[in-house]
């Protein structure tokens, strides 16, 4: 499909250029140029608004065509690779806590690939929590919310807040992270090359090393962008453990991480108007342990990076993925077409100890002493999604005047297997417990998401411009039968039947944004917001009294429905003294239909249900660029307010018009930079940045709710720079805050603690901030 649209494309394109040649020709009188300027020698065509940008003003692709910051009418942060470097941010958890009215909790959705360390994480934007509400992009591409590209090939991050369904699709009703890749330049050789070394608190030595090089193969006509690295960031936790005597053993280095990562694209230009890029970007992350450490209740906040373990069980987590893809731009006489094909692949294999939690259900439900055996779980994950979307921008004027606009058709083809293959245990087997392992099975869905879409821009009056998006989707969801085995499971096993699910839909979005004298834009808007339904595992047995109490049961709660939201959003931004970019926003949600997850008390288990109404409004106030002129002192500043309310509780236990789980009141960020000349040939540097994100409350699976604790982190670097080349000192976490990012959602049974009272209590594990890091960092440009 994508092979065939990109050469119709193409031959549409070659034909209208022709037409719109011929209409020139007879053309006495036009509003605008008729005729776009052909691509660049390097760089490719820029749109007219960005082409005339100031230096310190970032270009953004919010709309997919470049446009400045200042002149896209949506709330957007947007950090560049010049602010990436400076602040030495390389990895997720550098930039996410950065971000106004963003957060991230680990432990998060109930359907299989969620288990383990990898696959629970979510991102929360505006109070819109939940798993699939953020869209993750590397530029065309959507992927799993969960990837986490290190920042080594990156030209910049884009956050777009609010709903983006129209030109996004499903799952960014919240908004959506977009990771844009380096763009290899047709002129000019560069390289670069980076190592650093260090060590964290409590754990031992960090260091890595990077080379990126930007390679012109044939002048003008070919290049090359290639980067690869190696990060090890070493371990902090303590696992200890009785040997066969008795005798505590402990294992150090447990949460080491090693990383490598790898991107190439080769730029082609095959006329003086049409261009390929034909790129790879993958990584491969491996986890001696998980960073996790108990969080107690009720205070839910680590207290130990020692974990005491019943059993020696080694976990491990290993994540590979990849991307390819090919994109094809033709910049004809007032329009250009793109088209992106893309394959993503990833496989992520995770080894969790369930040894506590698990025995506890063989000793209490199943009424046997099976002598307390190691029981370990081993996780399979593959996922797979080939994508293509190909699209038409037209310039003001090229049909009508004062009109301009995208249309476009999207597809993709998902596949996932989620297997748990089984583990032998002759313990079990000789406890009389069939079939002798914990758990046997494999759930594979498919997903075929197709879409036409556009968005029309009109400027009615000079300043005054009406935008008018439109989505259709339709989404086919398809889940083999699955073979449910062990010790959770009948004698005979547990089959849940083949499930085919068909979805479509319309998402619109309304926009009125007038253009200030200078440079500002003011705007209102309304946006429809949605995510698909989906399956999930069936629960076994022993949840049907949890079931029964709030009227489901196995069967029904096998799948769930779409559900969608509207956002309200007015806004303004501008650019003061063409050095200080200031940007604000308020806006209201309406949430209904909600994907909500239940956590069920008694077996511990949790699935997603549809049911609830939720409001949410806040604002936004960012500010960044040069605040004084003549001083090389720079900011970043975020500040980000939310109030999620809950209206109609649903299916959670929870009073209505209280606030929203996941949801942070309060968050913001501020960074800073300065630059002093010590000499003609060495400048001193030093940068900082402070975050924070306030509390917020997450659903208890024994019942109620907890507290996860405030987070707030330190960073700072100094150094000096001599001609090409830069050596810094850095700090990370420079407070040492050890902070719960989120309990772990187990594929086991959740281990209990022995109370005083002889009762017993959920021990919950969570995800936890990294020590405090200090190292030294040589780079150079060459």
């Amino acid at each position: 499909m994508g092979s065939v649209a990109i050469v119709l494309l193409i031959g549409l394109g070659a034909q209208a250029e022709a037409q719109t040649q011929t209409q020139t020709q007879t053309q006495t009188q036009t509003t605008r140029p008729a005729a776009s300027p052909p691509p660049a020698a390097d760089g490719g065509r820029a749109r007219p608004a960005a082409r005339n940008a100031d230096p310190g003003e970032i270009v953004v692709t919010a709309r997919r065509k470049e446009e400045t910051l200042t002149n896209v009418p949506a709330s957007i942060t947007a950090y560049s690779s010049d602010f990436l470097k400076k602040q030495n941010i390389q990895n997720f958890a550098d930039y996410a806590t950065k971000i106004p009215n963003v957060t991230f909790q680990y432990g998060q959705g109930s359907d299989a690939s969620s288990v383990g360390f990898v696959g629970g994480r979510q991102t929360t934007v505006r109070g819109v929590a939940g798993a699939n509400t953020t869209g993750y992009y590397i530029n065309d591409t959507p992927v799993p919310a969960s990837i986490s590209p290190q920042t080594l090939a990156l030209d910049r991050i884009e956050v777009l807040k609010g709903p983006q369904g129209t030109l996004f699709g499903a799952s960014s009703m919240g908004g959506n992270l977009r990771f844009i890749t380096r763009q290899a330049s047709f002129t000019k050789n560069s390289f670069t090359a980076q190592v650093q070394g260090g060590g964290t608190q409590d754990g031992g030595l960090d260091y890595d090393g990077s080379m990126r090089g930007d390679i012109v193969l044939v002048p003008g006509r070919v290049a090359l962008d290639v980067a690869g690295g190696y990060t090890r960031e070493s371990g902090f936790i303590t696992r200890r453990f009785p040997d066969a005597a008795g005798n505590l053993v402990s294992r150090d280095g447990q949460g080491r991480n090693d990383t490598f990562a790898g991107a190439a694209t080769l730029r082609i230009k095959l006329s003086d108007r049409l261009e390929a890029s034909i790129g790879g970007l993958g990584q491969i992350s491996n986890l001696h342990g998980f960073p996790a450490a108990y969080v107690p209740l009720p205070g839910y906040r680590p207290v130990s990076y020692t974990l005491d373990r019943d059993r020696d069980v080694q976990e491990y987590s290993r994540d590979r993925w990849g991307l390819g893809s090919l994109v094809l731009k033709y910049a004809g006489e007032g329009f250009d077409i793109t088209s992106s094909t893309s394959f993503f692949t990833r496989r992520t294999s995770e080894l969790e100890d369930n040894t506590e939690g698990n025995n506890r259900y063989i000793r209490t439900v199943r009424n046997t002493d099976a002598g307390n055996p190691a029981l370990p779980t081993l996780n399979i994950a593959k996922d797979r999604r080939f994508t293509s979307e190909n699209r038409l921008s037209f310039d003001e004027g090229a049909l009508l005047p004062h009109l301009s606009g995208i249309v476009g058709v999207f597809y993709q083809h998902g596949y996932n297997n989620f297997t748990q293959p089984a583990i032998p245990i002759p313990a079990l087997q000789n406890a009389g417990l069939v079939p002798g392992f914990v758990t046997r099975q494999t759930f594979i869905t498919h997903e075929d998401n197709s879409a036409v879409f556009g968005e029309l821009y009109y400027e009615v009056v000079p300043r005054l411009t009406l935008t008018v998006g439109l989505r259709k989707y339709w989404i086919t969801q398809k889940a083999d039968a699955t073979l449910s085995e062990g010790i959770f499971n009948s004698a005979q096993g547990d089959l849940s039947p083949a499930r085919r699910a068909h979805q479509t839909g319309v998402v619109p979005k309304f926009v009125a944004s007038y253009k200030l004298p200078g440079e500002g834009t003011l705007y209102v808007s309304a946006a429809k917001g949605f995510r698909p339904g989906g399956s999930q595992a069936r629960l076994p047995d022993f949840c049907r009294g949890d079931l029964a109490a709030i009227g489901r049961n196995q069967d029904n709660t096998q799948s769930y429905r779409s559900d969608s939201l509207w956002s309200y959003e007015a806004g303004i931004k501008g650019r003061i003294a063409h050095r200080l970019n200031v940007a604000a926003a308020a806006f209201q949600i309406d949430w209904s239909d909600i994907q909500q997850q239940l956590a069920l008390p008694v077996c511990t288990f949790s699935f997603i249900g549809n049911a609830g109404r939720a409001r949410i409004r806040g604002g936004e106030l960012e500010v960044s660029g040069r605040p004084i002129a003549d001083v090389p002192f720079t900011i970043q500043l975020g500040l980000g307010y939310t109030d999620g309310r809950l209206i109609d509780p649903g299916l959670i236990a929870q009073a209505p018009n209280t606030r929203l789980v996941q949801t942070p009141e309060w968050s913001g960020s501020i960074a800073g930079n300065y630059e002093h000349p010590l000499s003609d040939s060495a400048t001193f540097i030093v940068s900082a940045d402070y975050s924070y994100t306030s509390s917020v409350k997450v659903v208890n699976s024994a019942g109620g709710f907890l507290q996860r604790q405030a987070l707030n982190f330190v960073n700072g670097s100094l150094g000096v720079r001599f001609g090409k080349s830069q050596v810094i000192l850095y700090g990370k976490n420079l407070l040492d805050k050890r902070l719960n990012l989120g309990d772990l959602y187990s594929s086991g049974i959740e281990r209990s603690e022995l109370l005083a009272d002889g009762s017993t209590r959920r021990l919950p594990r969570a995800a936890i901030s990294r020590p405090r890091q200090i190292g030294l960092q040589y780079r150079v440009d060459f």
